[in-house]
């Protein structure tokens, strides 16, 4: 049986550029579907059905963050890789906050774009089939992976979909550091994990800020040269 061409939405208000999208990755066997503006991405995606989204930030009207809010407020997992203008640091970050699960800056190369989108396929491919432990104990603190939350002493933090991939697979390591490429094959899924892009520090990041929230800054360790490493105790 022939697998499904992987359905692919492209939000892009510039003509020349979207056109373009939507050549490129139909002739790499997409079937594409794409939009000029927020609005009109909202109405699409609410057809569902997507298993990726290709999202620009700068939109008229409904910027691409609050399109990536509204898609994450209603439970939608659909892969999301934004396309933010060079050196948009805070748009990155609030991008990343929001859920989207990497990004891209513009300008951009063909190749590095479709192995990106790819690699969140494969990826969104592998966290279905995958079995493992969801909830465990750090301290007095509470993981839930599957329901994305960290507690501890009534005290609460959210995680997006990433974060939870990223902070799980971390743990389940927990004896060794794991290498950037190594996060970057495994957990955004691309083949090639010396592909340049800073998206794990910027999780990395986020996700720390978050876990201090409840007590939890200590729980992962930066090893100089080699990566980054668990270092929570049960409890």
């Amino acid at each position: 049986m022939q697998t499904p061409a992987p359905r692919l939405l492209i939000v892009e208000d510039e003509a020349p550029i979207r056109e373009g999208l939507v050549t490129l990755f139909d002739a790499q066997g997409f079937e594409v579907q794409s939009v000029g503006d927020g609005l009109a991405a909202i109405e699409v995606a609410a057809g569902g059905g997507f298993d990726a989204v290709l999202l620009d930030i700068m939109l008229p009207g409904m910027d691409g963050l609050a399109v990536l809010r509204h898609l994450r407020s209603r439970s939608d997992t659909v892969a999301v890789l934004l396309l933010t203008a060079k050196g948009a640091e805070d748009d990155v970050v609030r991008g990343l906050e929001a859920g989207a699960d990497d990004y891209v800056t513009k300008p951009f190369g063909i190749h590095e774009l479709v192995a990106r989108v790819r690699g969140l396929l494969r990826r969104v491919k592998v966290a279905a089939t995958k079995e493992a432990p969801r909830r465990f104990d750090v301290g007095e603190a509470t993981i839930d992976l599957d329901g994305l939350l960290v507690t501890r002493r009534g005290a609460e933090v959210r995680l997006t979909a990433r974060e939870g991939s990223l902070l799980g697979f971390l743990a389940e390591r927990r004896h060794r550091p794991v290498a950037r490429d190594e996060l970057l094959v495994e957990v955004w899924g691309y083949r090639d994990g010396s592909i340049q892009t800073r998206t794990v520090d910027v999780h990395m990041q986020q996700l720390r800020a978050k876990l201090k929230t409840v007590g939890g800054d200590a729980w992962l360790e930066t090893v100089r040269g080699r990566g980054y490493r668990f270092v929570g105790t049960g409890g």
